[in-house]
């Protein structure tokens, strides 16, 4: 029997940001699939091969990422051409001869690039290597944005460049001068697994999509099988701002009546899977409604949960604030500490006769997301007067604090007041059955993609790409500056997603709400999203490069032979002289 064709394949990546490495182990596991018998290693040129600054590149991408301000500046600097042309010359000249000789170390077949910085030092040091060995030493590269990409990625001595947008050919074409022939269309490579699931779930609109989805929630224990389920991704984000997405749309499933299960990928981030355990989720729907009150000027016989248009100073009826309840209510609305802090905007002045009058209101109602995190511009609101009819609310801390200290003391005044009177004002009218369950690590990334609904996450590219893969609606809230903002134009121009900053939790959640009760328009999203995905990326992208890497170890292995066979005649021919 014929031997099976095998590669030794080298990639080159780092660890800055997870995306690179898994999108090497994806490429990995395809060339052990379709070539048996195939080995790889995983190389950080500049970890050992590298000198200051460029050995510190893990560290500071850690630093960078956690700082986004920070991040947009270095990238917007480093992007230009005049530092593009500085970093390839400097480089070069610092560690091109240490670069050299790690990947001679480590004999491949191959050389794969998934890193912008590890591309125009090695095309150098391949060429070198090539001349040396008289072998030719492939190497390619492939791109692991999706919308807009750093110009260091497009080093033109590469044998062929793998795209996966028409954004990235652009790119390479303008910044790099890669003719068509080197640039290869194809997709972002991602794990198999979401290949796998892709062809299981079909069509996720259908009903045999759907029961799939079902099978998956079983599988996967979640607490529903039959529930809009909706996956929650943070990333790089902060345990505050994933959290108030997390409340956000707690509430909104709640007020909108939507049975829903919202799984929350905390990964190792435990404060915020304890924290998510913990939560007292009637608490949240209460803190919602206060603000919903609070940012609209109304009367305070309209401050109840269930519409109630009894005035104050008659007995309420069932649903409305009342007895114990009212009393304390309106003692801490009107106390004085309350100058101290409101999240109003604008300055809301109530008098006696319930009259209101808004100064400066602006058109938009600020939602509960601004609130909780908006200083307001002018800190010196003015003191209530001791005695007066009319006080003004004023924004000079967290709007949060004051509904704690309102819901305890009603909750307190609650349990201590008279069993006989009626206490249905401290129950919420809630139409919405929600769960809400914290994730750890994740392994089954791909099956829970499959059986989510909508998911919500910053605008990673492999993320982005992994939902794709399996039409799955994408809301994304964050992105670093420069390197992930054509990511979000990538989903919105493909009409499979939004973008909503995670500044704004609650309009976040209205606009996923709508969705999620329009059939019609999850369907258009997740067929614009299984337009744009490619499930089989990795695959074909490794069939092409582990074609085109044997026929060139077949032209070397010829070359040698022709070689030894030109050194024996001429060794032969010496001896006859």
């Amino acid at each position: 029997t014929t031997e099976r064709p095998t590669l030794k394949v080298l990639f080159l990546s780092s660890d800055t940001g997870g995306g690179h490495r898994a999108s090497a182990e994806s490429l990995a596991n395809q060339f052990k699939i379709l070539y048996p018998g195939s080995t790889y290693d995983l190389l950080d040129v500049f970890a050992d091969g590298g000198v200051p600054p460029y050995n510190t590149l893990v560290e500071s991408y850690k630093h960078l990422s956690a700082h986004p301000s920070q991040w947009k500046l270095v990238y917007t600097l480093t992007n230009s051409r005049a530092m593009e042309l500085i970093f390839d010359k400097h480089s070069k000249l610092m560690c091109e001869q240490a670069i050299r000789k790690s990947i001679q170390e480590y004999d491949p077949d191959v050389v794969v690039s998934v890193h912008p910085m590890m591309t125009n030092v090695p095309v150098l040091s391949c060429e070198k290597i090539s001349e040396e060995t008289g072998r030719h030493l492939p190497i390619f590269t492939v791109v692991t944005d999706l919308g807009s990409a750093h110009s260091t990625w497009f080093a033109n001595g590469v044998d062929r460049m793998y795209i996966a947008s028409d954004q990235i050919r652009e790119l390479a074409k303008t910044r790099g001068n890669l003719p068509d022939g080197k640039l290869v269309q194809i997709g972002l490579p991602i794990r198999h697994q979401f290949a796998v699931q892709a062809k299981l779930l079909g069509d996720r609109m259908s009903e045999a999509g759907k029961a799939y989805q079902h099978k998956l929630r079983f599988d996967l224990d979640l607490p529903h099988v039959d529930r809009k389920t909706i996956l929650v991704m943070g990333g790089g984000e902060g345990v505050g701002s994933l959290s108030n997405i997390v409340d956000a749309l707690y509430n909104e499933f709640v007020v909108k009546g939507i049975d829903a299960v919202i799984l929350v990928v905390c990964g190792r981030n435990e404060e915020l899977k304890n924290e998510l355990e913990d939560k007292d989720w009637d608490y949240v729907v209460s803190r919602f409604a206060m603000m919903k009150i609070s940012t609209s000027p109304r009367k305070l016989s309209d401050l109840a949960f269930k519409k109630c248009t009894i005035p104050l100073d008659t007995e309420p009826i069932n649903g409305c604030m009342g007895g114990g309840v009212t009393k304390t209510l309106r003692r801490i609305l009107s106390a004085s500490s309350l100058s101290r802090q409101n999240a109003v905007h604008d300055a809301v002045s109530i008098n006696e006769t319930g009259q209101n009058n808004s100064v400066g209101k602006s058109k938009e109602e600020p939602s509960p997301s601004n609130n909780l995190d908006l200083q307001q511009s002018n800190s010196d609101g003015e003191a209530i007067e001791k005695g007066s009819s009319k006080f003004q609310f004023s924004d000079t801390r967290h709007l949060e604090e004051t509904f704690a200290e309102c819901y305890t003391e009603i909750s307190e005044d609650y349990q201590n007041s008279d069993p006989n009177e009626d206490q249905s004002v401290v129950t919420f009218d809630q139409k919405g059955s929600v769960a809400v369950v914290g994730l750890g690590f994740v392994t089954k990334m791909a099956e829970y993609m499959a059986a989510a609904d909508v998911l919500v996450s910053k605008a990673g590219p492999g993320t982005i790409a992994e939902a794709a893969a399996v039409s799955l609606p994408v809301m994304l809230t964050s992105f670093l500056p420069g390197q992930e903002e054509g990511n979000i134009d990538f989903v919105v121009n493909g009409e499979f997603g939004e973008y909503i900053s995670d500044t704004n939790p609650s309009d976040i959640a209205q606009e996923l709400a709508k969705w999620l009760m329009d059939e019609n328009k999850m369907a258009k999203l997740s067929d614009a999203a299984k337009a744009h995905g490619a499930p089989n990326a990795a695959r074909d992208i490794v069939k092409n490069i582990g074609d085109l890497s044997l026929q060139w170890k077949k032209i070397n292995d010829s070359r040698d032979v022709l070689n030894k066979a030109a050194e024996a005649l001429s060794i032969s021919t010496i001896e006859k002289d």
